[in-house]
């Protein structure tokens, strides 16, 4: 009997399923379809095989058992193109649900396909070795399964671009396969090749797809990073809820370690060896060699959690021979993944927590509740806000008025940032300015502003036209960083033609800490070229009269909240005093902020204070309005 070609392919499907079951299950719908689909290629093969037997012995069965025998092969090669569709679905139908729909109109036009190969006639033709089998039931089993082939074909050179590029290239060259084997053995139906070919499909997948060494990490055993994106991606599209923990080691044991890639990866693989002992949990390695550690049973994460930490902290610490210092793990908890959308937002918020770490050195745990998750939603939707008006140019300056004692006029003005959202609403400057600092969008909406502000000043030549001798621009930390502010803001004043008396920047105390050096060079270029400078906030943060004598500021502006305690505290009323005719002998000015009533005004004009700014004159007002106040308070 002619059967080498189906043996050969029977001994390559052993190997393949050898290859694909030794290592520890997944659970990918990508290769549950794979498995599935080799299984019915085997099938296949066998039926193959025992058709030919069965047609050889024709004589010894009933012609009923050798057509369906026959019959029940050719329809395996139908259910194999049928397969083929299903599994390659996974990369062009973007949701399960969609899949779905579509898996039951294939599976509808299969099962009537089989119905149809089942109903005809079908011939055999039997000549020495040469054996093979035709008729109407035969050119309807070419006729469904090139139909699954082409719609693959189609398929994938529809959503190409969509899939990706090696998936896309192993699943056109499977399909091109199974066309030239089954188009060889329609013309010359003694060569029976539709099965190997469907073989040799499978060797491809394998290969480029589905081997399970793939998923799985070298040095530590774990599934690696991208075994960890399809298995949560998975998860989420059939939502099913998990937990999930990351474990992280510090720096310090990274960086102080000489041969640091062998013992991290040994210490990680310490960790998973003892992590997959417990039930109902996958461990996963990151692409920034940390652990993930997964579970569908929620009440088992904090569990796992404590019998992790207990066996880093203790076992595996104790039996510690190589002498490098203590890995001080960082573990970041989520108990349920329902509370977020999909697997973007679960990786951004791990490793948003995990960085986060830096700012909570002494804490090495942290359990992500609603409170977290939306706090740091609410940041990311503002910092999206805030890019968007950005690029949309919805950055508006207000301006507050600022009242001089002495002239018993608004002589000056604070220019401060708002942003307006799309439907109109202005963001207030609580919410936004915080992300702004920590994305380091601040820096940029800052030299917007003071452009603005250029522009407001020569557009409405503000000195002369309306009492304003100059305008308070704020300078955010990150602007005092860049070595390149003083020619950048040099620069703006020149685009603008602007005499550099007309603005004041500020700074605050937190900002001369942070960036002495830089920001003295840039102040003194400033102040050479023409440009004042205030010291904002003082009293609210860590400083104290030392910033006045370090930087070359000409006026002290004393924050809203130490304004308010010389009104309600005797202790802060003797520092404010103090405070004032010591920067007074210093030949400073200074501002008083937050003044709201009537009684406010009069204590602070009488304590002798320069200029007074706050809502019992005016709130920040947009450039029209301010402009209109100014007019009418001359």
């Amino acid at each position: 009997m002619n059967i080498e070609i189906q043996c050969c392919g029977i001994v390559v499907l052993i190997l393949l399923w050898y290859f694909s079951l030794r290592q520890k299950p997944l659970g990918l719908e990508s290769v549950r379809l794979f498995l599935v689909t080799m299984g019915m290629t085997s099938f296949c093969i066998l039926m193959d095989i025992t058709s030919i037997i069965a047609i050889n012995n024709r004589a010894l069965i009933s012609e009923f058992l050798l057509a369906l025998i026959c019959k029940t092969y050719i329809i395996s090669l139908m259910w194999v193109g049928y397969f083929g569709l299903i599994y390659s679905s996974t990369d062009f139908i973007a949701t399960r649900e969609v899949r779905r729909k579509k898996n039951r109109i294939y599976t509808a036009i299969v099962l009537i396909g089989t119905v149809l190969i089942y109903s005809l006639p079908i011939y055999y033709f039997l000549e020495g070795e040469i054996v093979y089998t035709y008729g109407p039931s035969c050119t309807t089993t070419y006729v469904f399964a090139l139909l699954f082939v082409l719609v693959t074909l189609y398929k994938v050179g529809v959503k190409g671009a969509e899939m990706n590029p090696k998936r896309r290239r192993a699943i056109i060259l499977w399909m091109l396969i199974w066309i030239i084997g089954a188009a060889t053995q329609f013309l010359n139906a003694n060569l029976l090749l539709v099965g190997f070919a469907s073989v040799l499909g499978m060797v491809i997948l394998f290969f480029e797809l589905e081997n399970p060494e793939a998923n799985i990490d070298r040095e530590t055993g774990a599934y690696n990073a991208h075994a960890l994106g399809e298995y949560t991606k998975l998860l989420y599209e059939k939502q099913e809820s998990f937990s999930a923990m990351l474990l992280a080691l510090n720096d310090t044991y990274i960086a102080e370690n000489n041969n640091q890639s062998i013992h991290l990866d040994t210490t990680l693989g310490h960790i998973v060896r003892y992590a997959e002992k417990q039930k109902g949990v996958k461990v996963f390695k990151t692409l920034e060699r940390e652990l993930v550690f997964l579970t569908s049973d929620q009440t088992r994460m904090q569990e796992v959690f404590q019998e992790v930490k207990q066996y880093i902290e203790t076992d595996w610490q104790a039996r510690r021979t190589d002498g490098v210092p203590g890995i001080s793990p960082y573990y970041v908890l989520l108990p349920d993944s329902s509370m977020l959308r999909n697997v973007e937002e679960l990786f951004q918020m791990l490793r948003h927590f995990r960085v986060g770490k830096k700012e909570n050195p002494e804490e090495n745990s942290i359990l992500l509740d609603e409170a977290k998750i939306r706090h740091y939603k609410e940041r990311e939707e503002t910092e999206l806000l805030i890019r968007s008006a950005i690029a949309d140019d919805r950055i508006e300056v207000f301006y507050q008025p600022i009242y001089s004692a002495r002239q018993k006029k608004f002589v000056s003005a604070e220019a401060l940032v708002r942003i307006r959202d799309k439907d109109g609403t202005i963001i207030p400057p609580g919410r936004f300015i915080p992300v702004a600092e920590k994305t380091g969008l601040i820096a940029l909406i800052g030299e917007m502003v003071f452009d603005k502000t250029c522009a407001f000043i020569r557009e409405n030549n503000l000195k002369a036209q309306y009492g304003i001798h100059y305008v308070e621009v704020n300078l955010s930390v990150a602007q005092c960083e860049n070595t390149a502010l003083a020619e950048t803001y040099i620069g703006i004043l020149k685009k603008y033609d602007l005499d550099p008396s007309c603005v004041n920047l500020e700074i605050t105390e937190s900002t001369s800490v942070l960036t002495r050096n830089t920001l003295l060079k840039n102040m003194n270029t400033l102040i050479d070229y023409g440009v004042k400078f205030s010291l904002d906030d003082f009293g609210s943060g860590a400083s104290n009269l030392n910033y006045i004598i370090d930087m070359p500021v000409s006026i002290v502006k004393f924050d809203r909240d130490m304004s308010q305690a010389y009104f309600a505290n005797q202790k802060a009323k003797f520092v404010m005093e103090a405070s004032m005719h010591m920067i007074h002998d210093m030949k400073l000015e200074i501002v008083s902020e937050g003044v709201e009533t009537a009684e406010q005004l009069e204590a602070i004009l009488a304590l002798g204070i320069d200029y007074i700014q706050g809502y019992y004159f005016s709130k920040p007002l947009p450039g029209s309005e301010f402009l209109q106040f100014v007019k009418e308070a001359q």
